[in-house]
């Protein structure tokens, strides 16, 4: 389980140094973003889990 967790939490730094290296741009904001979005969704999941048990 943790490492599919670990494996999707790389995922949008590979995405976005794919960009990088195609364009150029700066994907400093992507990689914010999506490591919020993930930060936030284990949290909500430990917090499902802490009312059910």
């Amino acid at each position: 389980m943790l490492s599919i967790i670990a494996l999707l939490s790389d995922l949008p730094m590979y995405i976005a140094d794919i960009v990088t290296k195609l364009t150029g741009a700066d994907m400093s904001a992507f990689l914010d973003m999506a490591n919020k979005g993930m930060a936030g969704a284990i949290e909500l999941v430990e917090r499902i889990l802490t009312q059910l048990g």
